[in-house]
Order: C-alpha cells, then structure tokens, then sequence
C-alpha cells in the first residue's frame, strides 16, 4: 500500500511468532472424475430417454447431437438434441414424444431442462442432406440402433458454402417481408385500423419462426401454427422463452393471442383489441425479429467458418 512518509525512514514490522505455531491449512484435493462424469450428457440419463423412445417409436436409430454430444452447437439452452431415426413414419410425431417422456420420466427435467426430439424417416434423412441432417450423423453419438441395423456417418464432405448460400437467400428474401409486415403494424394500432394491424404482425411472427427453423435445419417447417412453431425452435436460443413464456409474476399471452389473430382479424366481425394490449404484443414480435435476425446471421456466418476448415 502506498503512503505518503519517507520509504527510508520506515521499519519493516517483525511479526510475532506464536508460542504454538499450527500447520497452515493444505487444499484439499479434488476427487477424481470418472471419465464417464466428464463427459457433456449423462450417460444414464440419455440411456433412459432412449430406451423410452424405442418403446414408443420402434425406431432404427436415436442419435444424440449438438452441444450435449461435444459437437456443433444447436440449441442454446441446456438440451438433449435428438434424431430418432424411423423405418417409415410413425403414428407419433415429436411432439408426442416428449409427452410420452415426460409421463415415463417425469424427473427427466432435472438437469435437463429440455428435450428436442426429431423425428425422421430413413427416406427424409437421406433425401435432405441438408447441415443439420450431415452435423447431427457426422458428430452425433449413437444412443441405440435396432437390431441388424449397421449406423453409418457421413464419408463425403459436406458442401457448406452451397448451405450458406441457400440459407442466405431464404433469410433475405423473408426477413425484410417480415420487417414490412410489422412496420405496417404499428402505423396502424388507432381503433380504426387494429384488425389490419393485428393480422399483419401475427403474419410477421409466423415469417420470422419459419425463416428461423429453415436456416437451422435446410428443409421447411411442415407448419404454419405460431403456437407449434414457437414450442419447436425455444431451444435455439434462451431468449425465445424470455420473450413468450409466463413467469411467477407476469402471465404472458402473446402466442394464442397472435394465433387467434390469424383468424378472427380476418373472420370475426366482432374482433376487437385495445390499442395498449396489441402495442404490448407488437413490442415483442419486434424483439423476436432482433432475435431471429441474430440467430440466423449467427448459423450462416457458422457455414461459413465450416468452408475454411
């Protein structure tokens, strides 16, 4: 510590030894990890998700990717990203998988906050060799294969830049639409005008949900449902579900309310909403065009660092 006296005047303090002098206290070591606990996902765990899957799924193949596996990042959050790997399509989709989880594991949420589960023919795998098909085969860690089953990776390279590209042009061409849509939005929220102004940013949302899914996953979204969509892609980024999930305080509608948008604004005579409650949606289909703006330039810029590799 500095002072302001002379350095030369000054006596170094002699510490005074202690009658006893006790043994300075040693860090204690941290235990071994086995090699099992050092790994992304819980081995146990993953193994538990996948034996529910084949029950209910009879599939070829489940494949663990993403961050979980060690591999490129998919969701954001903390997630098992899934490929379940099918002969021919099944009677359950996605979404009733991860019902079917969630009442034979309903503990599965510990540590695990999420399940993103992707269901797919042998066909659509390879008719789509698209980067979310090529990662998840390439780097992804099998969790189960059918008997007789002979899982192969990926031997040829990938063409990223062709990816980049495509994905580039799909967000060019319906972002800015989107961008449209909602400034057309807020220039009309007096009462006059709300139904045109209500349809237009459901309209914007549900561009912006389905040019996300395609830049991440190559292939269109097979829905238009702005509840499904936005239940499909909130692991791609921690700041979907801040946007549109209810919390302990506030209850968050937006999602049902631009869903019903879609219909009522065009086929109710009798629809109506307050200037002050569809401001308050308008400011967040505005962030979700921020952030899937982010997140799209994010994943192309990734195909392109994948081109120099």
């Amino acid at each position: 510590m500095e002072t302001n006296q002379n350095p030369a005047q000054e006596q170094p303090v002699q510490p005074i030894a202690p009658e006893n002098p006790q043994p300075e206290p040693q860090p204690v070591p941290a235990p071994e990890q086995s090699p099992e606990s050092r790994l992304p996902y819980d081995p146990a765990k993953a193994a538990r998700i996948a034996e529910c899957l084949r029950e209910l799924l009879d599939p070829a193949f489940i494949v663990l990717f993403g961050l979980q596996a060690g591999g490129t990042p998919h969701s954001e959050t903390v997630c098992y990203d899934l490929l379940v790997i099918v002969e021919s399509k099944s009677h359950y989709n996605w979404y009733d998988a991860k019902r079917y989880l969630k009442m034979k594991l309903p503990n599965i949420g510990h540590g695990t906050p999420y399940l993103n589960i992707y269901v797919l023919t042998k066909h659509e795998v390879e008719a789509n060799y698209t980067p979310f098909i090529y990662l998840s085969r390439r780097e992804g860690i099998l969790l189960y294969r059918s008997h007789g089953q002979k899982f192969k990776r990926p031997r040829k390279t990938f063409d990223f830049g062709h990816a980049a590209a495509v994905a580039e042009k799909y967000a060019r061409t319906f972002l800015p639409l989107a961008d449209q849509l909602l400034l057309h939005a807020g220039k009309m929220t007096d009462p006059m005008r709300i139904r045109q102004s209500a349809f237009a940013m459901a309209q914007a949302a549900v561009y912006y949900f389905r040019t996300l899914f395609y830049v991440y996953h190559g292939f269109e979204a097979d829905t238009c449902d702005i509840a499904i969509l936005q239940h499909r892609l909130r692991t791609l980024s921690g700041e979907l579900p801040l946007l549109f999930e209810s919390d302990e305080y506030n209850s968050i509608h937006t999602i049902p309310c631009l869903k019903s948008f879609l219909v009522n604004a065009r086929y109710n005579p009798e629809f109506f909403i307050y200037p002050q409650e569809l401001e308050q949606h308008l400011e967040r289909v505005k962030r979700l065009g921020e952030v899937v703006t982010k997140l799209c330039r994010r994943r192309i810029n990734l195909y392109m660092e994948r081109i120099e590799e």
